[in-house]
């Protein structure tokens, strides 16, 4: 019988390929989807008999959107236990990961807001922030990922 893995809260934990590709994929998903969203929604609208309406790609991109959110959260979940925590109690390489906590905890309230927040000048506010954020989020991304490439082992 196989013994079972545990998880050294004091190991470093460096993320493989596959895993890589499954985050990156999730939050380039989610980028892509939320910037094509913008372009459509203030430059796209489609001309309706009493003024502009949505574009109909709105609704479709809204909705992987979403499910890019719920899977960029479950990789968030994991990577707090199994890379953020194990690099924060080392209390070294912390700023660019804090960065990209930061980014995160403003995009995650935010979009919660954007379903909940009462009255429509909040709403306008909370908007413009949440896609500013989000649009902004790549450099973060870029940032840290150049910066803990000069932390690899060599293979």
């Amino acid at each position: 019988m196989k013994p079972a893995i545990r998880h050294d809260p004091n190991s470093r934990r460096y993320l493989t390929r596959r895993q890589k590709a499954a985050i990156y994929g999730a939050l380039g998903l989610l980028w892509l989807s939320g910037a094509v969203w913008l372009v459509l929604h203030f430059y796209f609208p489609q001309r309706g008999p009493f003024g502009d309406l949505p574009n109909p790609a709105e609704h479709w991109l809204m909705v992987v959107h979403g499910a890019a959110a719920f899977a960029a959260l479950w990789a968030g979940g994991w990577l707090w236990r199994g890379h953020v925590t194990p690099w924060q109690r080392s209390g070294t390489r912390r700023r660019s990961g804090n960065g990209l906590l930061w980014t995160g905890a403003a995009l995650i309230v935010t979009g919660y807001l954007l379903y909940y927040a009462p009255g429509d000048s909040l709403r306008s506010w909370v908007s413009i922030t949440h896609w500013s954020v989000g649009l902004a989020s790549v450099v973060a991304i870029l940032v840290h990922m150049a910066r803990s490439g000069r932390y690899r082992s060599p293979p």
